[in-house]
């Protein structure tokens, strides 16, 4: 049998070795923690740097129309809707062929026949 004050200095070891152990790993939990923060900020500025160059000017697209949905589409003639729906897809379909057109021209792409409507 071992005496009494072994017992009492093992678990004192032990116990030390164990908040010893938890503080090293908190620290370096910790300055990990700050190193992602600091990376978040260099982020943040280079983004917010890109963003707000002077002499930009952003161009939004115009708001799309908006026809009738919901409680007006469910007490509205149905014919008069699908003709409203009808023309809103043909002006979509349009708007798209219109930008697609756009884009290749200014990258220098080839068109297609059926986008520039010549045949």
């Amino acid at each position: 049998m071992l005496p009494w004050w072994f017992w009492v200095l093992l678990w004192t070891v032990l116990v030390l070795a164990t908040v010893l152990v938890a503080a090293l790993a908190g620290f370096r939990l910790f300055k990990r923690g700050m190193a992602v923060v600091e990376g978040l900020g260099d982020a943040a500025d280079h983004i917010s740097a890109g963003l707000s160059q002077e002499g930009t000017v952003v161009q939004y697209a115009p708001n799309p129309r908006r026809y009738p949905h919901g409680t007006d589409a469910t007490h509205a003639d149905p014919e008069e809707i699908k003709t409203l729906r009808d023309q809103g897809k043909a002006e979509r379909i349009e708007a798209r062929r219109v930008r697609r057109v756009t884009r290749r021209a200014e990258r220098g792409q080839a068109q297609n026949m059926r986008d520039l409507r010549l045949f």
